[in-house]
């Protein structure tokens, strides 16, 4: 998931690059400069910003499908409930401790799973347990396709509207800075083709003076 971000970023940053040289200044002289969208995105504290929040909601999704991967006899309820703890907005410590008491509880349940796989010879009530907790397994594997599935869109939406206002702040120093030092055009560092004056590490500041 990690490199999906970074994907994108590059993605997102070569668009409005492009759409910069284009149409974020006419070309009326030859005063000319380049700017590393990407670097803005990068090394701008909006940027790291964006990419630490995004970074943190991939690891707790992550996290949550790797345990519920190690303990598949999880209840649709505890999933659920798993779900909702882990990933609710500004966690207390409340929410932290029975995220923890319902994986232990989870847990528990699981080491019974394994005892009875082991076990030689199963009573009617320990077979009708082994039983049940067999098909949440399955149910389980079925959970874990769908929420992978949903997860990926969850960070793809967030990615896009968290980068949208990174790349508008961009979008204006960019601008602020070419107009303040009288350039004519500004072209992405991916596509110049000759030596120009670099204005990123004044579009960078100009992105962190920005509330």
């Amino acid at each position: 998931m990690n490199n999906k971000l970074n994907k994108l970023g590059w993605v997102a940053a070569g668009a409005l690059a492009v759409t910069m040289m284009f149409s974020g200044f006419q070309a009326n002289g030859s005063k000319m400069a380049t700017v590393d969208m990407q670097r803005i995105l990068d090394e701008s504290r909006a940027g790291k910003k964006v990419f630490d929040d995004l970074t943190n909601e991939v690891n707790l999704r992550q996290g949550l499908l790797e345990f519920l991967n190690t303990n598949k006899i999880v209840t649709a309820d505890q999933a659920n409930q798993l779900r909702t703890l882990t990933l609710k907005p500004a966690a207390t410590q409340a929410d932290k401790d029975a995220a923890e008491k319902l994986k232990s509880d989870i847990r528990a349940e699981n080491k019974k799973f394994n005892d009875l796989m082991v076990k030689a010879t199963l009573t009617d009530a320990e077979r009708a347990s082994f039983n049940e907790m067999n098909s949440r397994r399955q149910n389980t594997d079925n959970l874990l396709q769908q929420w992978s599935n949903e997860f990926s869109q969850d960070i793809t939406n967030m990615r896009e509207d968290k980068l949208a206002s990174v790349l508008q702040k961009s979008r204006a120093a960019v601008t602020a800075v070419g107009k303040k030092e009288g350039y004519t055009i500004i072209f992405p560092t991916t596509v110049a083709v000759y030596a120009a004056n670099d204005i990123t590490d004044a579009a960078i500041k100009a992105v962190d003076e920005t509330p």
